[in-house]
């Protein structure tokens, strides 16, 4: 998936939103484009290459704020997908998590818009395991376990018909493997190609879950 297929996505989202109303404000296309401007202008080279700013967070008017509350969370999937997307293609790196937010500010006019970003450094980032999603999104592997399935209290929800509700976890122990269970779901998971109940995975290691494919990758 690349930069112009999420920065689509984006924009139909919002202009989903909005309405008509976006063709004389807020226009859905720049907000994509913007993010990745901020990155270049605040773009650093570091010991192993450039560094770009980890926390974004875009300012709205309230009355646009309130507008995009119904696809607050698609909206910023798909926002981290495409700081990923672009840090992934250009080589870029990050000092900790990624965060990517919308927040108000009564004091920008409706129909524009704002972008602030920083560097916020995690000295623990570097050793971190985590998920890649398809969609360039990643999911960070810490103390509590990872849940994958279509139920919306999972940590990772897939709407797919091949996912079940409650389809898989994955979790690390004490001693630092990477464990994938099948909680059961009715298509199974693959680690790799094969199925797997209860299994014992690395970094580089494939998870199927009914068809997405998930990368345990380190940073």
């Amino acid at each position: 998936m690349g930069l112009a297929d999420i920065e689509n996505r984006i924009e139909r989202l919002i202009e989903g939103a909005f309405g008509r109303m976006s063709r004389k404000g807020l226009q859905p296309s720049e907000i994509g484009k913007k993010v990745v401007r901020q990155m270049e202008l605040e773009k650093r080279i570091g010991v192993r290459g450039p560094i770009v700013p980890n926390h974004y967070m875009i300012l709205l008017a309230p009355e646009d704020f309130e507008s995009l509350a119904d696809i607050s969370t698609a909206l910023h999937s798909e926002l981290l997908a495409l700081v990923q997307e672009t840090a992934r293609e250009r080589h870029y790196k990050f000092v900790g998590f990624l965060d990517v937010g919308v927040d108000v500010d009564h004091d920008i006019p409706r129909g524009t818009f704002a972008i602030e970003s920083q560097y916020q450094e995690d000295p623990e980032y570097m050793g971190h395991l985590y998920l890649e999603m398809p969609n360039g999104m990643r999911v960070p592997l810490a103390d509590s376990p990872v849940t994958i399935g279509r139920l919306p209290g999972s940590t990772i929800v897939i709407d797919e018909p091949r996912v079940s509700r409650r389809h898989a976890e994955i979790s690390v122990t004490d001693e630092g493997v990477v464990r994938v269970r099948d909680l059961g779901s009715t298509n199974g998971t693959r680690l790799n190609g094969l199925a797997v109940t209860d299994g014992a995975a690395r970094e580089g290691d494939e998870i199927d879950v009914g068809g997405v494919k998930i990368r345990i990758g380190r940073q």
